[in-house]
């Protein structure tokens, strides 16, 4: 299993290490922006001269224009999302679809490596790869607080936060490999993926800002994900937490009973 999880680092650390640098970098910019500008007077000009629809858009994500609603809002921002997607998406697209286009998946398998274990080790490196993002990101926002000057969010609230956001990725990853499971080509699978990920970010934006769409809210799992709460209130719902581990449990889980009876290749 360990062999298996050295060759996905080998294959995939630069695209890793990418990602995990930009995100860094992303969320100290911010930092040094909010720690350069008078936010919550720049929010009050801006707002007086928004049109209702993006007013109501802001008030809803920058909570005041404070510097801490703003570091939050870099969480929930597409790119932090775009980033943590591609590294959920791809993982989960190389695993079963992605071997089995190469014709890797038949050299591994034809060594004695149960399918419990093949899957375990993916898994595995999935997990570690997005704890290792959110753990680059999150490094970036107290370096970015410290450097600047900025109130520090603490510990207890950082930790809250890479849950939160693992969960979510998680789900993302674990419907994907779903979709990797019934695949041939990684390409594929991956567009299925993101096609998740837009429609469940777009969903929740669309459901923020319009009333009369927001039944649809819980339907989206991003609608789960919610940093300003955690970052400035302090509060991470259980709810949060039960619902996106439970999609995200379950897609693993049915991914695993798919491949322990698919045909390989």
């Amino acid at each position: 299993m360990l062999n298996i999880i050295r060759r996905q680092l080998e294959r995939g650390w630069v695209f890793l290490a990418a990602v995990g640098l930009v995100l860094a970098g992303f969320e100290m910019v911010l930092c040094a922006v909010v720690g350069s500008v008078d936010t919550a007077t720049a929010f009050s000009q801006i707002s007086q001269f928004a049109p209702p629809a993006l007013r109501a858009m802001l008030e809803q994500n920058l909570a005041g224009g404070s510097p801490a609603a703003m570091l939050a809002f870099g969480w929930n921002h597409p790119v932090a999302h775009a980033l943590l997607s591609a590294v959920a998406i791809t993982l989960a697209a190389r695993a079963i679809a992605g071997e089995v286009e190469n014709g890797a998946i038949e050299l591994v398998m034809a060594q004695p490596v149960s399918r419990a274990r093949y899957f375990a080790a993916h898994l595995l490196f999935g997990i570690g790869a997005l704890a290792a993002m959110l753990l680059a990101g999150l490094a970036g926002t107290a370096l970015g607080q410290r450097v600047w000057g900025l109130e520090a969010f603490g510990v207890s609230r950082l930790a809250a936060l890479f849950l939160n956001a693992l969960l979510l990725q998680l789900a993302v990853y674990g419907i994907t490999l779903v979709f990797s499971e019934f695949g041939r080509e990684a390409g594929r699978v991956a567009l299925g993926g993101v096609l998740v990920a837009v429609i469940s970010f777009l969903v929740n934006a669309v459901a923020t800002l319009w009333s009369k769409a927001a039944f649809v809210k819980p339907w989206s799992l991003h609608s789960w994900f919610e940093p300003r709460d955690i970052l400035i209130q302090g509060e991470l719902a259980g709810s949060s937490v039960l619902v996106l581990a439970v999609v995200a449990g379950a897609a693993i889980g049915a991914a695993f009973a798919r491949f322990a009876r698919r045909d390989l290749p």
